[in-house]
């Protein structure tokens, strides 16, 4: 999609009058680190609360955060994160989120509290991220928080708040051109019209993908995976009063995957998707003398196509075009939730809550030209493309899941320093069943100096519909398939060493059960096997002076058997970062990422893949309070790294070399 004219509507409609002018690059470093541990998230409790008194092991990252390092995207955001390693699958370049060690599925997203998960393929089959632009502030729970949001925040969790969600106060707009052929405009808008506070956001961008040299696919074949696709997202708010309406729509363009499911170079695919969501909103803390009101009320819509098909094999003799599979689904969600607070009652603030959803895949479509056919008959070598849908053979059945669930949490203070916070959450699903998660955290005031936290929560993850109906992978189905469960245990202190020297250490026990397999033997997904995580998190923050901070985390993992063990995921990983406020109007940001080696499982011939370092650098510029300019590099080194894979990628998959991005600000 060629989005030039898009671009150019979008920066005229968003050139608007000055409004307040919040965005100096002395921003970022005019809190103190006692001002950033006080600042307030609401991802670990029904109430907000300073981020050192959390009942959870939780970060916050801000749009000055972003900015400074030159992220582009939600993804690139989450790797200055302990604990959390990002993984690139081979099909469509697809960053999968894995917290402490564990599998992806056990990562919650959400953005404004509505979680990013359809029924078949998580985040979506052509999931690429957030652009950062949309972004106000980012909240990352590192534990349990079923207890709270319900399926799959077993390892950790992540709330997106973008800027329509809070007042604007200010325009912007905003252009970034950049290595493999990477355009993007983005601009936003806030202010009173007709006595409504309006917010607007854009984001529209295209990309050729880094398109890396695969030496040998699953055929043992050689070439380029394309990975090119052109991105828009439109956010809209409109509030007055205790009343908010949020409208948010995405859509992914000419979207090639590089390489097929089976790990097959795929030069054919090009793809779309789209996701369009509407929630109304209504808060008032102060509903009656003690009581507190929220409800939601709200909807999306998720579609995808895989337009002229995957290339599962490439093109032969008997299939000229290759072996196809053309795909396409669409979903819908809808539901309700009402939550009240009451403050009657000294020293306690109880939460109830309850809420429903309804998720259909109300349409599934599927043309193949080798595999089985409608009749579950293989098909004749050479065959035309043939309609799978609404047989029993297509990828994924057209059903429908209701839930149903009940929360209640208080949150005690049990003397001056100490505060307790107990809560639960029951789910009822109506395909297998219902699920009871509770949670205790106590948050310790040790001294002026040091805060010390226990805290105890489970959760689970109920099983998709490729797991209980997965014909697309040939298994046989299950629907008798239960969730897996889990129970974390964290430990954590916040220690104050002085006004510049902050450390935070986390200690945590990961314990899965009723783990979703494949069994090879029956060819079908079943729940068996159990697994332990142990791990530390160790933060630190130095504000060398008022002009220079450094940060940065180290996280290692380590797992009790290898029998259930996720392999793609490192067990130690180290993060560090520098801010530095060179002179009046420059800024300099520089941040490296490491990777330890990652084993292969016993039954992976391949040798380890090795650790690796990657560095970036921001430096930014402001000649007055409206014009801003920034250029970044990305694998500054220009190092080799890949991203672990299946063994059906030989030689796992390359990740971006060196990139350079150049961007231009201006706020109205």
């Amino acid at each position: 999609m060629n989005h030039t004219p898009v671009t150019l509507l979008l920066l005229a409609s968003l050139s608007g009058p000055a409004l307040a002018n919040t965005g100096n690059l002395d921003q970022l470093l005019s809190m103190d680190l006692e001002q950033l541990m006080q600042v307030k998230v609401s991802i670990s409790s029904v109430t907000p609360q300073p981020i050192a008194k959390a009942p959870s092991v939780v970060s916050a990252i801000t749009a000055e955060d972003i900015k400074a390092t030159g992220a582009t995207n939600l993804i690139q955001v989450l790797e200055s994160v302990p604990g959390v390693h990002i993984r690139y699958s081979g099909f469509g370049n697809r960053p999968l989120i894995h917290f402490r060690g564990a599998s992806a599925n056990q990562t919650l997203l959400m953005v404004n509290g509505r979680p990013m998960k359809d029924l078949v393929w998580g985040y979506g089959i052509f999931w690429k991220g957030l652009p950062a632009s949309i972004i106000e502030r980012v909240e990352v729970l590192r534990g349990p928080g079923s207890a709270l949001f319900g399926a799959d925040a077993s390892a950790g969790a992540i709330n997106v708040i973008t800027k329509t969600a809070a007042p604007i106060t200010r325009a912007e707009a905003g252009l970034r051109l950049g290595s493999f052929d990477s355009q993007q405009a983005w601009g936003q808008f806030g202010g009173q019209v007709g006595g409504y506070e309006l917010g607007l956001t854009a984001d529209v961008s295209s990309t050729a993908g880094h398109d890396p040299l695969i030496l040998r696919d699953a055929n043992g074949a050689s070439g380029i995976a394309p990975y090119g696709w052109d991105n828009m997202d439109l956010r809209l708010s409109l509030a007055r009063g205790h009343w908010r309406l949020l409208a948010d729509y995405m859509r992914h363009d000419n979207l090639e995957t590089g390489l097929a499911g089976r790990g097959v170079l795929d030069e054919l695919t090009s793809a779309e998707d789209e996701r369009l969501s509407l929630d109304l909103l209504y808060d008032n803390p102060h509903f009656s003398r003690h009581w507190g009101l929220k409800f939601k009320l709200g909807g999306q819509q998720l579609s995808y196509d895989s337009g002229s098909g995957f290339r599962e094999q490439p093109p032969s003799l008997l299939y000229p075009q290759g072996e196809l599979n053309q795909m396409a689904s669409a979903e819908r969600q809808l539901g309700f939730d009402l939550s009240g607070r009451y403050s009657g009652l000294a020293d306690h603030s109880i939460t109830l809550g309850l809420g429903f959803s309804q998720q259909d895949l109300y349409r599934v479509e599927q043309w193949v030209n080798a595999g089985t056919g409608p009749d579950g008959l293989p098909l004749p070598v050479g065959s035309p493309l043939v309609e799978l849908s609404d047989s029993p053979y297509a990828f994924a059945p057209e059903r429908s899941r209701e839930i149903r669930y009940l929360l209640v949490q208080d949150e005690w203070q049990l003397a001056k320093d100490w505060q307790a916070t107990l809560g639960a959450r029951y789910d009822q699903y109506s395909d297998f069943g219902g699920t009871f998660n509770p949670r205790l955290a106590l948050v310790w005031n040790t001294s002026a100096k040091l805060t010390s936290k226990l805290m105890y929560g489970q959760s689970f993850r109920p099983p998709s519909f490729l797991e209980s109906y997965p014909v697309v992978t040939g298994a046989l189905a299950n629907p008798n398939l239960a969730p897996e469960e889990s129970e974390t245990w964290d430990l954590a202190f916040s220690y104050a060493a002085s006004k510049d020297l902050r450390l935070n250490l986390n200690l945590f026990y990961y314990q899965q059960d009723n783990m979703i397999g494949y069994d090879r033997l029956l060819n079908q997904y079943r729940n068996s096997g159990s697994h332990d995580i142990r791990g530390l998190e160790l933060e630190a923050w130095w504000q060398i002076h008022d002009r220079l901070r450094l940060s940065g985390n180290y996280s290692r993992n380590h797992h009790s058997d290898e029998g259930n063990r996720f392999y793609s995921t490192p067990d130690q990983e180290a993060y560090l970062r520098l801010d530095w406020e060179l002179a009046p109007r420059w800024q300099l940001n520089l941040q490296a990422n490491w990777s330890d080696e990652r084993e292969r499982a016993p039954s992976d011939a391949r040798a380890d893949l090795d650790s690796h370092w990657l560095a970036d650098a921001t430096l930014r510029y402001s000649p007055d309070p409206h014009w801003e300019l920034a250029v970044s590099l990305r694998n500054l080194f220009d190092q080799e790294a890949r991203s672990y894979t299946g063994s059906g990628l030989i030689d796992d998959l390359p990740l971006a070399e060196r990139s350079a991005f150049a961007e231009l600000r201006y706020r109205f």
